[in-house]
């Protein structure tokens, strides 16, 4: 098991950066062989994923009905790749981290990985700054949109740190403040406005976490001047970044207000609903390689390399798979979210995953509200992220790695 947590380990280390894809799915591939293996060797197997019917069901109707909608382009085995790089690869990623995933020490070192990655992320990102005119992959690591994508994601679990058992208090406020540090530098310079809301988001569904402990009046009103005061750190610092980016992109230097009454995706989401209703049953099919090209045609060509999708994961699933494609990207977060208030009603550690496991669907969801990132490693570590709490809310007996003996 030791190489399958090095495996997970790298997988997760490499996320923010470009060209990773290679190792991340090597690493994820050969974890998952590592985990199977021993289960198989320990007569362990019916550990190795959840007992949530209602979430197998979601994942199985995600991947059948995405496998059948990729045929319907003109390229069939171009949209099946992106089904297993995408969907595949993002299931496989959360079976890893579920199995892998047992206890606070498991979870602190995925943090400890996801920090060294951020701290080093935050340093490229101060010595090479983003330019919010500047648009492809022309750093070493991910530009804007996906930066906050993770960002957004990581979040969640910053939250577990803040309520560590006594023995590992330590380590967990070291992590904590460098992680907080470092998050809320690179959403700065990102210069991104979404991000701050879903911050706000984690940071109120975390206070709704360290309520249920407190009794005391005096306690609950600490809490609140802490919670009142992130918020209000959150909003200064989203106003202060929208004025940042307003300065390079709002018409005329008219200000953070111009850019946010000029923002291009109400005429984006408008074109989508019109083809929507063209294709209301079977859409453009899923992934389809021609669908960009086709989306992209009913703007002025200046801003066809911008506007090739409707930047909102809920309208382009309905692009791409009609009403079904509603009913399937809907179902799959109900499901997972369904899964971790079931979690909270646990109560325990359970609870406190559940929670930030609910922190990381409706973050997720809200980031692809106004773009869409559910694809390629966002939404891998999405798999991920959400096999990690979920698998430290489920009680398990202990592996047993050891040679077999005697069972059965």
């Amino acid at each position: 098991m030791l190489f399958a947590k090095i495996a997970a380990g790298i997988a997760i280390f490499v996320a923010p950066f470009w060209a990773s894809a290679g190792v991340r799915g090597a690493m994820l591939l050969l974890a998952s062989v590592a985990i199977l293996f021993v289960h198989i060797r320990n007569g362990q197997l019916k550990y190795l994923l959840p007992r949530e019917k209602i979430l197998a069901v979601a994942v199985a109707i995600w991947l059948i009905s995405a496998s059948a909608w990729s045929l319907l382009g003109q390229s069939a085995m171009e949209s099946l790749s992106v089904v297993k790089r995408d969907i595949f690869t993002s299931v496989l990623a959360f079976f890893v981290f579920y199995a892998l995933t047992r206890t606070r020490d498991d979870l602190m070192r995925w943090i400890s990985v996801l920090n060294a990655g951020l701290v080093i992320l935050t340093g490229m990102l101060i010595f090479d700054p983003t330019d919010p005119r500047a648009f492809g992959p022309a750093r070493e690591y991910v530009d804007v949109g996906w930066l906050t994508a993770w960002l957004v994601m990581v979040a969640p679990l910053m939250a577990v740190l803040m309520f560590p058992p006594r023995s590992l208090r330590r380590g967990a406020t070291i992590l904590l403040i460098v992680g907080l540090v470092c998050m809320l530098w690179s959403a700065w310079l990102s210069g991104n406005r979404m991000i701050w809301i879903c911050f706000a988001t984690t940071v109120t569904i975390s206070a709704a976490i360290a309520s249920r402990g407190r009794t005391t009046r005096p306690d609950r009103m600490r809490l609140f001047f802490v919670v009142a005061g992130l918020l209000a750190l959150i909003g200064l610092l989203m106003v202060a970044s929208m004025q940042f980016r307003a300065e390079a992109e709002a018409p005329g230097g008219a200000g953070s207000m111009a850019l946010m009454l000029h923002d291009s995706r109400v005429q984006l989401w408008r074109v989508a609903w019109e083809m929507i209703r063209e294709r209301p049953f079977f859409g453009y099919g899923y992934s389809n390689p021609e669908f960009p090209g086709i989306f992209a045609a009913h703007f002025d060509p200046g801003w066809r390399h911008l506007f090739r999708h409707a930047h909102n994961v809920f309208l382009n699933y309905m692009l791409q798979m009609g009403v079904m494609g509603a009913v399937v990207i809907l179902f799959l977060f109900a499901a997972l979210g369904r899964t971790f208030v079931k979690c909270v009603q646990a109560g325990g550690l359970a609870r406190l995953a559940g929670y930030c496991g609910i922190a990381l669907v409706v973050a997720v969801f809200l980031r692809n509200s106004t773009d869409d990132f559910f694809t390629r490693h966002a939404v891998q570590f999405f798999g991920a992220f959400a096999g990690m709490l979920l698998g430290l809310a489920t009680h398990r007996p202990p592996l047993n790695t050891g040679p077999a003996k005697n069972r059965g």
